[in-house]
């Protein structure tokens, strides 16, 4: 079994001081495989103290510094972007070609878009006789999740380089060959000090957040975890940011292509096994159209049954299998495809699930599961699309197809969604990433990215 327990402190790799360790299991075959440590208190404070003996110097760095550094830090990932793909693979499950093309590529393309965008994000504004400057917020306690564990990383990481913060990173504790594998990058392209990284779980997490040396808090993960994240952040008056959960919309329009367009809605719904914040989970489609879309669509999930991975552990396992037993039960619900997951055939393998649902308010239709899982509404006009489109806790992303460019128009601007991608288009690194609701405050990526770990300082000058 191998042993994971190192940390990035001060720009030197050593082996942290927790003694707390958790064994990891394969999502690949369910057999354990691994052992990684968990970071205590001391190491937190080593971490902390190193970003803020860093700040002053990095906080005044030119856009030609911070942009040297980003593009160094893109280009290690994208030399390692092989290796990088088969950890995420045996660590997530996802398969080999989209962690690749995916999990190793868009953090590569993340990180060039915000030096792109470091001129504009440092440049001054007048306004009237004051001059506003942006400034850097200081230092970042900056949790990431386990489901594209790279990607969400440097989409805080880059950011806060540019806006001229330091940072200590806390990924998962479920990717730890992919942490090991980043803080080495990181110690070879950013200064000592700037970018600190800390393995540990909820606790771990919990000892940075509670930090006084902590300026600010970036989360990503789940809405129970940012809700105890946001809470602990507020105790000090600490400005946090969340990226959370989602329950998102594709819609289909009546005079859409309905073969394109639903092939594309089940590749987003099913992307990384489900296990993607803004995966379409919900195929709104007229209702006139209801069960010949279902059924297009429970067979386009049965082609792609082979070609996704397993969910990560066994715990996500047993959730997923817990959302499609409890949808199975209500009459509501009518399963169009998915047989009953059984644990061991290939890990932690699910079969894609696609339910039609005529029962709104259920569970299936409401909460996110984060699993291969797609629910298919149908919508009597364009009020009630509207409405069901809307009716979730959350409000992370949206896709739409239709022929009636004004049409599509008209119904963006009622969607209460942070991303909304129209037939088909791809998505955008440099794009602000954020939702509304329960999907979290605060934007990601780009100049809005940047502008979260900044602060505006407005100099008055007579004239």
């Amino acid at each position: 079994m191998t042993v994971h327990d190192i940390a990035l402190v001060n720009g030197t790799i050593a082996p942290v001081q927790g003694k707390r360790h958790q064994d990891l299991t394969s999502p690949l075959t369910g057999q354990q495989d691994r052992r990684t440590a968990h970071a205590d208190d001391a190491d937190v404070d080593a971490a902390v103290s190193a970003a803020r003996d860093a700040f002053p110097a990095w906080s005044q760095t030119d856009a030609a510094t911070r942009r040297k550094v980003i593009e160094a830090l893109a280009d290690g990932i994208e030399q390692r972007a092989d290796d990088l793909a088969a950890a995420i693979n045996a660590e997530v499950g996802t398969p080999e070609k989209i962690a690749r093309a995916v999990q190793a590529s868009l953090p590569v393309h993340v990180l060039r878009g915000f030096a792109a965008d470091l001129d504009a994000a440092l440049a001054d504004e007048t306004i009237g006789h004051s001059t506003i400057t942006h400034r850097p917020i200081g230092v970042i306690a900056a949790i990431t999740p386990w489901n594209y564990p790279l990607h969400q990383a440097m989409a805080k990481i880059g950011a806060g380089l540019a806006a001229g913060c330091t940072l200590v990173v806390k990924p998962s504790e479920l990717t730890p060959r992919t942490n090991a594998m980043m803080m080495e990058i990181l110690a070879e392209t950013t200064p000592a000090g700037v970018v600190n990284v800390v393995p540990g779980d909820a606790r771990t997490g919990a000892a940075l957040v509670n930090h006084p040396g902590i300026d600010a808090v970036s989360f990503t993960g789940s809405v129970e975890g940012g809700r105890a994240v946001a809470q602990a952040a507020a105790s000090h008056l600490k400005p946090c940011f969340l990226e959370l959960g989602g329950k998102s919309a594709g819609i289909l329009l009546d005079d859409a292509d309905p073969d394109a367009a639903l092939k594309a809605m089940v590749n987003g719904g099913l992307l990384n096994s489900g296990q993607t914040c803004n995966a379409l989970t919900r195929i709104l489609v007229p209702r006139a159209m209801l069960h010949d879309a279902a059924a297009k669509v429970g067979a386009l999930a049965d082609q792609m049954a082979t070609r996704l991975g397993p969910v990560i552990s066994q715990a996500q396992f047993d959730r997923v299998r817990g959302f499609i037993a409890r949808a199975k039960a209500n009459p509501k619900i009518e399963l169009v495809t998915g047989a009953d997951p059984a644990a061991g055939q290939r890990g932690w393998q699910v079969q894609p699930a696609v339910f039609l649902a005529h029962d709104r308010a259920a569970e299936i239709v409401q909460s996110e599961v984060f699993g291969p899982v797609i629910v298919v509404l149908g919508y009597d006009d364009e009020d009630d699309l509207i409405a069901l489109a809307n009716d979730t806790a959350y409000g992370l992303a949206a896709a739409i197809w239709g022929a009636d460019a004004a049409r599509i128009d008209r119904i963006i601007a009622r969607l209460r969604a942070g991303q909304i991608d129209v037939n088909g288009a791809p998505f955008n690194p440099r794009a602000p990433f954020g939702g509304f609701n329960q999907s979290g405050s605060g934007r990601e990526m780009g100049l809005f990215g940047i502008r979260e770990f900044q602060r505006p300082v407005s100099v008055q000058k007579k004239a």
